[in-house]
């Protein structure tokens, strides 16, 4: 189980991105991709800015008909723990690069993802 972070997913959606190649190839290796739903609210919203309503609405659909992909509200205490890790961050992390952790945290999983701060900070593993 790897978790998506935005930048994992815009990068897969933007052929014009840097990481697009690169998140392709990690995509094509990845059977089961959770999505924190703050990730995909930020996923949605970047496409919609950045490249129109339309290319959000493929994205959305595309994510939503994957059988490997999982989208489910977070229990409690990963929500709890995800406050931790942001306030602990001291305002490195974003709230969604928090949750990102946070999850990978809960599942014992790695992040998929280009953001060099959230895999620096899961490298120092802050205690929360």
């Amino acid at each position: 189980m790897r978790i998506a972070d935005t930048s994992f997913l815009y990068s897969l959606f933007s052929e014009t991105d840097e990481h697009h190649t690169k998140a392709v190839a990690e995509a094509g290796k990845t059977r089961a991709l959770s999505i924190p739903p703050e990730i995909l609210s930020e996923t949605i919203s970047l496409i919609h800015r950045r490249q129109g309503f339309q290319a959000a609405m493929l994205a959305g659909e595309w994510i939503r008909s994957q059988a490997g992909i999982e989208i489910c509200a977070a229990p409690r205490p990963i929500i709890e723990n995800t406050w931790k890790i942001f306030a602990a961050g001291n305002g490195r992390l974003s709230y969604p690069d928090s949750a990102v952790i946070a999850h990978c945290r809960a599942l014992n999983a790695r992040p998929l993802t280009f953001d060099e701060t959230i895999l620096d900070f899961m490298g120092r593993r802050p205690k929360t």
